[in-house]
């Protein structure tokens, strides 16, 4: 056999351990090279230190897009139209991570000041690149509209919490957010694509003020999409969130000729908006309030912190009208019992799948692309072999 052939090293005292079978310390040495600065990529050496010892541990959050057909007679279409968002709320392009990151590290602290020499522009990969308000709108083809909510003065909470919310008619004594639950329907929609795409954060259960007061704002009037991402880089990149708007960066630098040929690691993309999406995300809400509450079966927290009797759940009803406190198989079989004579959610199983086979479908079109380049280095080493073995 040819394995036979082959020469095996001895094991020496040193590789067989000491005699009392403890195991020595791994050795600190590593045979890594450390990253050094690299002046293409950065601007200044600290904008690499930020990017070593910050910002390669982020994470990103991406954009994500809104199938518009679903929802064009609600308030999320009636949005989109307004303030005419058709590309904004489209299909993102392709996002790299060394891009993104590279990007954030590389923001100055004077990028807002009229006076500094690189006023409104950011240093990538060995050369000035344009990120302002209007760039951001002319990316997206979009016009600059006068109307702006960070010039205007902050509405009142009570209007805010009077305009989005059910159930509640003030904001919560003590608290700075609003449980995603007392939204209005068609307010959780908005907030689908405002929390991924203008102001985006992870923290999808709460809203917070500013949010809120975005989603009061855009109910009628439009919004200057180019000052608020603008200030909303800053204030991600002085402050420890995960960043965000990856597409926009990468099509900015791709706008401005900045060569992305040989970048490999893409963000990873966020499933799209639409109503099987919507649905989906509901129900998986509500399981999880149901699973927080400390009252009785199928209720829920209200905003307070305080639990509410399911009086719509027809299940909850119908156990404590018998008089028999309920189990947890009992439970389970009405409730699977329920579920699977509702027209709707076996209409909402086929839905899912279609959108798994359209996903596995973008999947296939991405494996085809890497194998067409994977031929393609093959075809180059095929040309330029690599020496013989001494």
């Amino acid at each position: 056999m040819l394995l036979d052939t082959i020469p095996r090293s001895k094991k020496t005292p040193q590789d067989a351990g000491p005699s009392s079978g403890k195991r020595k310390a791994p050795s600190k040495k590593t045979s890594k090279q450390p990253v050094t600065y690299d002046d293409t990529k950065f601007e200044t050496e600290g904008a690499w230190l930020l990017y070593k010892n910050v910002l390669s541990a982020r994470n990103i959050i991406s954009e994500r897009r809104v199938l518009i057909s679903d929802f064009a007679n609600e308030l999320l279409g009636h949005v989109i139209q307004r303030n005419k968002w058709e590309k904004f709320v489209a299909t993102p392009r392709v996002a790299y991570v060394e891009i993104v990151k590279e990007f954030y590290a590389n923001i100055h602290d004077n990028l807002d000041n009229p006076e500094h020499p690189q006023y409104q522009q950011v240093y990538m990969r060995g050369q000035y690149i344009p990120f302002s308000p209007l760039a951001i709108l002319r990316y997206y083809e979009l016009d600059n509209t006068e109307t702006d909510i960070l010039q205007a003065p902050n509405t009142n909470l009570q209007e805010v919490v009077t305009s989005i919310c059910q159930g509640i008619d003030h904001w919560p004594d003590g608290s700075s957010t609003l449980n995603y639950n007392c939204l209005l329907p068609q307010v959780r929609t908005l907030d689908k694509m405002v929390s991924a795409n203008i102001l985006p954060t992870t923290h999808t259960s709460t809203v917070n003020m500013e949010r809120a007061r975005l989603l009061h704002w855009l109910q009628t009037k439009t919004l200057n999409i180019g000052n608020y991402i603008f200030a909303n880089v800053l204030n991600i990149r002085n402050n420890r969130r995960c960043l965000a708007f990856p597409s926009l960066i990468t099509g900015l630098c791709e706008m401005y000729g900045i060569d992305l040929s040989h970048e490999i690691t893409r963000v990873k993309r966020t499933m799209q908006i639409d109503r099987i999406g919507i649905r989906s995300s509901e129900v998986h809400m509500t399981r999880n309030s149901e699973r927080s509450s400390q009252g009785p079966v199928g209720g829920q927290s209200n905003v307070h912190g305080q639990p509410e009797p399911a009086q719509d759940d027809p299940m909850a009803e119908d156990l404590y009208q018998s008089g028999t406190e309920p189990t947890l198989a009992s439970n389970s079989n009405e409730l699977h019992q329920w579920r699977t004579s509702n027209a709707e959610i076996k209409a909402d199983i086929r839905e899912i799948r279609e959108a798994l086979v359209q996903e596995a479908e973008s999947r296939r079109r991405d494996h085809d692309a890497l194998s067409a380049q994977m031929t393609q280095l093959l075809g180059y080493f095929s040309l330029y072999p690599p020496p013989p073995p001494q």
